[in-house]
């Protein structure tokens, strides 16, 4: 027996109590005066007691759940982040191909401009060509009869006829199609000049009367000088703010590309078309009263020009490069010229013209004539500046010296001097 009245047996049960007791009980018994003698202190170490806050304690801290590593791995494996980031990169691949789609057709539009003008270039500069071989025919310095002179001049108007062909032909873009319709429309205005004059030069040769010869051949070079401002007025401009509008850089318009010109647009009055008269009646058949058919056979004749200055200040024009000129109301164009062959030349035609948009309509010429110059002399002829030049702009000065009878060389006989009127 025990100090507190019970007698326990060999399996340290009490006898006084009949069947087993359940195995928590007796090791709740043995374990209620540990937790009552440490209780205290228990609490002070912070869960060692078997009291309700011990186990609260261990109960506390059993529930957390431990920091899971890769968070944002778990994170990914959401539905709503995975559709977001698809979206988001399903976004990002239209912006791209959106960029390379309007980079693909931006590349496309400057393309078709630059094909486009390339192929007028071409079409323009061989009409070009075909104005300045029309003005060999007309001086005709081989003395060709009428008839021949009516098959050179109907062989160009065949190549002309080609070049609408080619015009018409264009693929132009969007912006260009009237336009191109006018390049169209100037092109066929210098077939029927061209055809005009072949059917009338016979009459023209033939005739007696210098004021009708004159006014047949001027009626046909009206329709090259109509070509030269329908080309310049209603294709060069259309086509220049055509390409500012779409922003295209690096493309030029050919807009200096005259059938007539400006040194030549007098031809289109019969004052200047009566110049070529003479030429064409060379061979005699009907050689107009006063007009020097004395055969050249056995002399060298040419003139050519020398240089241009812009007076007062003296300054040489060159061709290849742009020469700046004071503003003045002295400014005069000076021209000398020399006769380059071995016979006196008489009545020298020296033209100058100003041009200063590139515009046959806007060109102001003039004329003068030296009566006679000797073999191997210089002479300089003055003329005055342009009337109401628009400042700082660039424009072109055009010298000529009209051919001699029997002349044969004449490259030297024109040259264009780009100029820069400045204050």
């Amino acid at each position: 027996m025990n100090d507190d009245g019970m007698d326990y047996g060999q399996d340290d049960q009490p006898t006084g109590v009949s069947g087993p007791l359940p195995d928590d009980a007796g090791r709740g018994d043995a374990d209620a005066p540990r937790s009552s003698r440490s209780g205290r202190s228990g609490r002070g170490r912070g869960g060692r007691g078997s009291g309700t806050s011990g186990g609260s304690g261990r109960s506390g801290g059993g529930s957390r759940r431990p920091s899971t590593p890769g968070g944002g791995s778990a994170a990914m494996q959401k539905p709503a982040v995975r559709i977001g980031l698809i979206v988001v990169g399903v976004i990002v691949l239209i912006i791209i191909l959106t960029l390379v789609i309007q980079g693909c057709r931006r590349n496309q539009l400057e393309d078709s401009y630059k094909s486009y003008m390339g192929d007028v270039t071409t079409i323009v500069t061989n009409s070009g060509k075909e104005g300045d071989a029309l003005q060999q025919v007309l001086q005709n310095q081989s003395g060709a009869q009428a008839p021949e002179l009516q098959v050179q001049v109907r062989d160009l108007a065949t190549k002309a006829q080609g070049l609408v062909g080619q015009a018409e032909a264009l693929s132009p873009p969007d912006s260009l199609s009237a336009p191109n319709q006018s390049l169209v429309t100037a092109l066929q205005y210098r077939v029927t000049g061209l055809k005009a004059l072949a059917d009338s030069l016979p009459s023209v040769v033939d005739s007696k009367n210098r004021a009708y010869a004159s006014a047949t051949v001027a009626s046909a070079m009206q329709r090259f000088l109509a070509s030269d401002v329908i080309y310049q007025d209603s294709f060069v401009g259309p086509a220049k703010r055509a390409l500012a509008d779409a922003d295209v850089t690096g493309v030029q318009v050919p807009d200096r590309q005259f059938f007539l010109g400006g040194i030549r647009a007098d031809q289109a009055s019969p004052t200047g078309a009566g110049q070529l008269i003479p030429g064409l009646q060379r061979t005699g058949g009907s050689a107009l009263s006063g007009t020097d058919t004395t055969s050249t056979t056995g002399a060298l004749h040419g003139t050519g020009i020398v240089t241009v200055q812009a007076l007062p200040q003296g300054i040489d024009l060159a061709t290849d490069s742009t020469t700046q000129v004071q503003a003045s109301a002295q400014l005069q164009w000076q021209v000398t010229i020399q006769n380059s062959g071995d016979a006196t030349e008489t009545n020298v035609v020296v033209r100058v013209t100003f041009a200063g948009s590139a515009s046959a309509k806007d060109a102001q010429t003039q004329e003068k004539e030296i009566p006679t110059i000797a073999p191997g002399e210089q002479q300089s002829i003055s003329f005055p500046g342009p009337k109401s030049p628009t400042f700082g702009d660039s424009s072109v000065l055009k010298v000529e010296v009209v051919p001699v009878p029997g002349e044969t060389r004449t490259d030297n006989n024109r040259a264009e001097y780009p100029v820069k009127i400045v204050f």
